[in-house]
């Protein structure tokens, strides 16, 4: 492949009214970069994404294009009335479209009628048929549930031109990309590597910036006081001057001159001071730590369903469900667009009946809900009036909350008609923070949120005491979140008492076989590699140890996932155990920890 450019960046600047978003900024970008454009929302990433395909102008500098561009807005708008096969150019059978998992009589629907899941993959079928050279996705993931953003990374993996995409999904960051553009309070900083690579830089960039902050502040600190001492110590010899009695009229001389010494020495210190290179204070979000506690007695089970049916017609989305739910316990609820997550969520909130079985839920159970479409909020309150509401907590544990989730100061006076979809999140987030809840059900929390808003309901969710189930196709999140995982598929609830991880592992090794044969396959391999590797020429070791070592770190991968199965049941009811029983949990625990690490 040859590595050409593809797009020439020069002295790009957009401002929008008084606010700048990013100014004078040059990039190369060439074949087979794969860059991720991260920031916090309002930044300026789909400005910069408009920039590059013509549809907005710079307020200085230029864009160069060098190859055919294929596009996936973030907001994708359709005619109502014309079919698809009309609107999008797709070859019929596709085996993209096979892959995608899209219903069989889609061509002949009116675009009016697509989900917007839907949409989202015809489109994405439709650029890569077209084999552009450059790719433009505008958060691709919005919309898709997890099958469909799984067959994404696929896609984009046999891609090998030029990709720039603006997403939130630090799963797909990780594997899709191999540079960072992040665009964050009017600057653009580039780095290379995942996204998991650039949030660890990022750390060290902060904590490197703490370290030259604090060696600036304490020096600026030390020298202004050695300036006031030496001030003092300069008016003080002064007043010994200017006394008239016998003995200081044979010493004035002497003092005057000390005096002007001392007043030197302060002079030379503040032109030192000067001459400090000034280090800001670095900036950095407040960390939520709440008690989520209530003073509520509350039963080990809080809902409990018993041979549960649902179906809406002729379409049953699920039957014989038998599911329990633990105080304390936190459960992602996983599926398809469609096979009815929110349907059961609904269920246990009583605005949904049941076809068919019984369910039931603790008298004291507090239920708070977090819904997809944010419309519980009052248009005419500001923040902080919406949030203090039945709220019992002060007000100065209410403004620190809300500065954790990210509105500082002055912006809790914003009307909440003024705010966007992820700022409305946040501040029903705050609501049930608030809320004295201790059951919550959560219908797609991270949506319309970037990847800081996320990071911070991760935190503010791990001090939650109470149980949780949620609907989320933030695979991340879940993995943050979540520790039981319930999966809906083939009109059936199955349990998989464990974390994301744990899921994975279960799900791998159903289809896949057993694990440990695919290590043998793998050490069959590695041990050809090393053979070629003592007759290989020079020019050819490098491919061959990139090889050598990625087969090792693959088995090591799989080697920890059998550990961690075989580790898990112990974790599990380690978990169980109440927290104070500290001998029960050191009897079970450190005996298998004692054999896992041998």
């Amino acid at each position: 492949m040859n590595i050409l450019i593809t797009i020439r960046i020069r002295d790009l600047s957009k401002s929008y009214e008084d606010r700048v978003l990013f100014e004078n900024f040059s990039m190369d970008i060439y074949t087979g970069d794969r860059i991720g454009i991260v920031g916090p929302n309002g930044t300026g990433k789909t400005t910069l994404l408009k920039l590059l395909i013509g549809d907005l102008e710079p307020d200085k500098g230029y864009v160069e294009i060098f190859g055919k561009i294929g596009y996936l807005p973030q907001d994708l708008i359709l005619p109502e009335d014309i079919p698809v096969k009309e609107y999008f150019k797709i070859s019929e059978p596709s085996p993209i479209l096979r892959r995608m998992n899209l219903r069989k009589d889609i061509f002949d629907s009116p675009c009016g009628t697509l989900s917007g899941g839907e949409k989202i993959k015809l489109k994405l079928i439709e650029i890569l048929e077209d084999k552009p050279s450059i790719i433009i996705l505008d958060e691709p993931t919005n919309h898709l549930d997890m099958r469909g953003i799984e067959t994404l990374e696929e896609e984009l993996g046999k891609f090998d031109g030029t990709l720039l995409i603006v997403s939130h999904d630090r799963f797909l960051l990780d594997k899709a990309i191999n540079k960072v553009i992040e665009i964050d309070r009017g600057k653009i900083s580039i780095y290379k590597g995942n996204y998991t690579y650039y949030s660890e830089k990022k750390k060290e960039e902060l904590g490197r910036a703490w370290e030259e902050y604090e060696d600036y502040f304490n020096e600026r600190k030390r020298l202004e006081e050695a300036s006031r001492r030496a001030k003092e110590r300069a008016i003080s010899t002064g007043r010994v001057n200017e006394r008239k009695d016998s003995f200081c009229r044979y010493g004035k001389d002497f003092y005057g001159k000390k005096a002007s010494k001392i007043a030197k020495v302060g002079k030379a210190i503040e032109k030192r001071i000067e001459r400090l290179e000034v280090k800001e204070k670095p900036f950095e979000e407040q960390h939520i730590k709440v008690d989520f506690s209530t003073s509520d007695e509350i039963p080990d089970t809080i809902i409990q369903c018993k041979d549960l049916v649902k179906s809406f017609g002729d379409k049953l989305l699920f039957k014989n469900v038998n599911l329990s739910t633990k105080n304390g316990q936190k459960i992602a609820l996983l599926g398809d667009n469609g096979v009815g997550k929110t349907t059961l969520l609904r269920i246990f909130l009583g605005k949904e009946k049941a076809t068919a079985g019984s369910i039931w839920i603790s008298q004291s159970a507090r239920i708070g809900y977090l819904e997809q479409e944010i419309n519980l909020l009052n248009p005419e309150n500001t923040i902080i009036d919406e949030v203090k509401g039945d709220a019992k907590s002060n007000i100065t544990t209410i403004r620190t909350l809300l500065g954790c989730l990210l509105f500082i100061e002055d912006e809790v006076l914003k009307p909440i008609k003024s705010l966007s979809m992820g700022e409305k999140v946040r501040v029903t987030l705050a609501k049930l923070i608030l809320g004295g809840f201790n059951i919550l059900l959560m219908d797609e929390p991270t949506n319309f949120l970037d990847i800081n808003s996320r990071e911070v309901i991760e935190e503010a969710l791990k001090w939650y005491r109470g149980s949780l189930i949620f609907v989320s196709h933030d695979r991340y999140f879940v993995s943050k979140v979540a520790d039981t995982i319930w999966e809906i598929e083939n009109c059936g609830i199955t349990v998989y008492p464990g974390d994301y991880e744990y899921y994975l592992f279960k799900k791998s090794r159903l289809k896949d076989g057993d694990i440990k044969d695919k290590i043998l396959l793998l050490e069959v391999q590695l041990s050809k590699i090393s053979s070629e590797l003592d007759r290989a020429k020079d020019t050819e070791k490098e491919e061959l140890n990139k090889s050598f070592l990625a087969l090792i770190k693959e088995i090591n991968r799989l080697k920890a996932m059998i550990r961690y199965i075989e580790l898990y049941p112990t974790l599990f009811r380690w978990n169980e155990m109440r927290k104070d029983d500290e001998q029960a949990v050191q009897m079970t625990l450190y005996p298998t920890l004692f054999r896992w690490t041998l």
